[in-house]
């Protein structure tokens, strides 16, 4: 506990401008996976394709998110890191075979 004091970063990802960016990515994708095609509720996360803490200016632009499963969302961070991250890195994603 810090003595009451929310971070920047999780009073943003709580604030309802997110909640916003997150519903317009996950309407814009068809509520769908973008890697695998899973389409079931309360799976899906929102994925910045460029950082949430490197582009402040991109953190609510709805072409700078994607709609990813968890598990495909995790699979992106092993695999490029959770920093520093960009469009290319997506694109090689998606472009790559889906290993389950």
């Amino acid at each position: 506990w810090k003595g009451g004091i929310t971070s920047e970063n999780e009073r943003l990802r709580k604030s309802i401008k997110f909640s916003l960016w997150r519903e317009s990515v996950f309407a814009r994708d068809n509520w769908t996976c973008q890697k695998c095609k899973n389409d079931k509720g309360g799976n899906l996360h929102p994925h910045h394709i460029k950082n949430f803490s490197d582009f402040p200016e991109l953190r609510f632009a709805i072409d700078n998110g994607i709609t990813f499963c968890k598990e495909c969302h995790g699979k992106f961070h092993k695999k490029y890191g959770t920093y520093h991250n960009d469009y290319n890195q997506i694109k090689k994603f998606l472009d790559d075979e889906i290993t389950k």
